[in-house]
């Protein structure tokens, strides 16, 4: 695909519609900035940007690098909490640990009730 806007909304398996509305604009406006009809103004790229979570030098064509340096912090924070988690749970006895296996699957079992 030759525009990035595109290729990231059809990823996420949303329409031109769904796009238009999520960032308050017409679809025509996302058909015309898909099409090089528009040019893409800063508050939309600025918009495109967060909500696909790609810089907006991928969504330019300046990089091929999609990751901002705010996503890579956030990910890079995320895997430390949870590998915190793991080595807590790897210093467990087995019957602690299966403990933690329960209690997980009946929080699982009542959150999927809500």
């Amino acid at each position: 695909m030759d525009n990035r806007i595109r290729e990231l909304r059809h990823e996420r398996g949303l329409r031109q519609e769904d796009l238009a509305g999520m960032l308050n604009v017409s679809q025509q406006t996302i058909s015309r900035i898909e099409n090089g009809e528009n040019s893409l103004p800063a508050d939309i790229l600025k918009d495109l940007s967060r909500l696909f979570r790609v810089s907006a030098d991928y969504i330019l064509k300046l990089s091929d690098s999609r990751m901002t340096e705010e996503y890579r912090i956030e990910i890079e924070k995320n895997i430390g909490q949870k590998m915190d988690f793991i080595r807590a749970y790897s210093r467990l006895n087995r019957t602690n640990q299966e403990l933690i296996s329960r209690l997980m699957g009946q929080l699982q079992e009542q959150q999927h009730d809500r």
